[in-house]
């Protein structure tokens, strides 16, 4: 809050220094616009950076209407058009649960707007007897999952492995991808 607070104050002080500079000083004027997109930029990443460390939409909203929430702006930004489809799922679930769904989700979402061009994409939560199932399928370009392994596919991987749950990512060139997250219901007991 006081990163933003303290860019927006910027932002508002480079809106007087420009109404200061003389209209004939036309180098002043785009360099204090470049100033201010810079600071826009800047708000706008912190927002994200706040949303991506606890999403308080979790605790406001609850993990569906958070995934639908995310699956609307990824759609609105015109990157894909994703559904949400869910049956059975508990509000109740534990934090880290809905923290690793929503941090799935928004990792598989993103690598297949950027990396595969997918153009749909479909998110689907089941909660059976003693896990909640979660699948992420799109019809972008696909990859090899043998060969590419970058830091959002690890990331995906080791969340799912804290929770003791089976993460699998199923692609292939041309035919898109479908990531399958399997997590227990009741986490796994520390040692």
């Amino acid at each position: 809050d006081e990163v933003g607070q303290a860019l927006q104050a910027l932002l508002v002080e480079l809106g007087r220094l420009s109404k200061l500079a003389p209209a004939d000083e036309q180098a002043m004027r785009e360099r204090i616009a470049s100033l201010k997109s810079l600071a826009e930029n800047s708000v706008k990443t912190v927002r994200d950076i706040a949303l991506l460390l606890r999403p308080s939409m979790l605790d406001d909203l609850g993990l569906i209407p958070a995934l639908e929430w995310h699956a609307r702006e990824v759609s609105r930004r015109g990157e894909m058009e994703v559904e949400v489809h869910s049956e059975i799922v508990s509000e109740q679930l534990p934090d880290e649960t809905k923290i690793c769904v929503y941090r799935l989700v928004q990792e598989a979402l993103n690598n297949a707007a950027a990396h595969a061009s997918a153009k749909n994409a479909r998110v689907s939560v089941t909660q059976v007897p003693e896990r909640l199932e979660v699948e992420i399928k799109d019809d972008g370009q696909g990859f090899d999952p043998q060969r590419v392994r970058g830091m959002g596919l690890l990331g995906m991987e080791e969340r799912v492995k804290r929770l003791g749950g089976k993460l699998k990512i199923e692609s292939r060139a041309g035919h898109g991808t479908r990531i399958v997250a399997e997590l227990p219901l009741e986490p796994p007991k520390s040692a």
